[in-house]
């Protein structure tokens, strides 16, 4: 071989390495492409007042009243969000954060956008305060459910807060799947103050993949939701022990892969500037098959359709949400949506 083809073929096979261990060759040609994704939709309540939890804001009789026509727009927005987030396919599964109950994901199911790709649910009431769940949808043709359990989140003081659902299921190729949706304890009280309670959290869903990985050790986990702390927080990197991707990869180890944006100041909601608290982490296993259900860094992304957007004086697009305590604006949801790619 003379000297520039051997230079080119040093270069090629430093390439692939490169693109292997960043995932970005994980994706076949020929494979097929399964669709996770979260949302945290913003205060998704019915109009009933329920006298168990704190839900008066969302009555038709509260200061900012909530309708029966803004809940209908509120499950049309939903809907839009689902079929476009990763067109021309629709998710297989889909986590949700903030739904009060049941019956508002029936709605959502049964409404026009969603009814004919005919979701199953996988819910369970919690002990939240203002009655906010986590849920999961998903296509039973590409996905069955072998079982489910809401983790319970035990927290200082008595406070209460929502559980971290556990979905173990099985795609229609035969794999299995573990999911877990989360929905970690706000900030509302500051960042330090409220930290324990993130932390209590991520020692709960710590503990239980502690369990799978002893039974399986090259498990396939998916890992999605509304952690309300960044992949820098101590929740992630002591709690959870999830990595950033700009690692090795090992097969057991947790990967958070929207890490690459974050790095870049990108994020899911908006405060003071962009947080990134919406996040999807994958074990390191997914990362390095190069056959079976696998995924990579650049499948991940953020849904930042323009609709989903509003600009404000400062010329600052941020979010367009539905409503705050005292006025209703009719958009979408206070956070981002954010999606995975799979290929089998």
């Amino acid at each position: 071989m003379n000297k520039p083809l051997l230079l080119l073929s040093f270069a090629m096979l430093f390439w692939i390495a490169v693109k292997a261990q960043t995932g970005t060759t994980e994706t076949s040609a020929n494979g097929q492409t399964f669709v996770a994704m979260f949302y945290n939709v913003e205060n998704f309540y019915d109009t009933i007042n329920d006298p168990n939890t704190n839900d008066d804001e969302f009555t038709p009789q509260a200061k900012v009243p909530w309708t029966g026509e803004r809940l209908n727009t509120k499950i049309k927005h939903i809907g839009q969000v689902v079929t476009d987030i990763v067109k021309p396919n629709i998710p297989d599964i889909i986590g949700f954060a903030e739904v009060e109950n049941k019956d508002v994901l029936l709605m959502l199911t049964s409404s026009p956008a969603l009814a004919k790709y005919k979701y199953a649910i996988v819910h369970y009431d919690s002990p939240d305060e203002r009655g906010i769940d986590v849920a999961l949808l998903y296509n039973p043709k590409t996905f069955t459910v072998i079982d489910s359990e809401p983790l319970k989140v035990v927290l200082p003081n008595n406070d209460r807060t929502r559980d971290i659902l556990y979905v173990k299921g099985r795609i229609h190729t035969g794999e299995i799947l573990h999911v877990f949706i989360n929905h970690w304890p706000s900030r509302r009280d500051g960042k330090e103050i409220s930290e324990p309670k993130r932390m209590a959290a991520a020692s709960v869903l710590r503990s239980k993949l502690d369990n799978i990985e002893k039974m399986d050790a090259k498990a396939d986990v998916l890992i999605m939701g509304d952690f309300n702390d960044e992949p820098s927080d101590k929740s992630f990197t002591k709690g959870l022990q999830a990595l950033s991707t700009d690692t090795v990869f090992v097969k057991c180890n947790l990967y958070d892969l929207l890490y690459p944006q974050f790095k870049k100041g990108e994020g899911s909601l908006y405060y003071n500037d962009w947080d990134l608290f919406d996040q999807i982490i994958v074990t390191g296993n997914m990362l390095m098959k190069h056959k079976g259900l696998r995924t990579s860094v650049a499948d991940a992304g953020i849904f930042k359709a323009d609709y989903l957007l509003y600009e404000d004086k400062n010329g600052t697009k941020r979010p367009n949400r539905t409503s705050s305590s005292s006025k209703y604006f009719g958009g979408y949801s206070d956070h981002l949506p954010v999606y995975l790619k799979l290929t089998y």
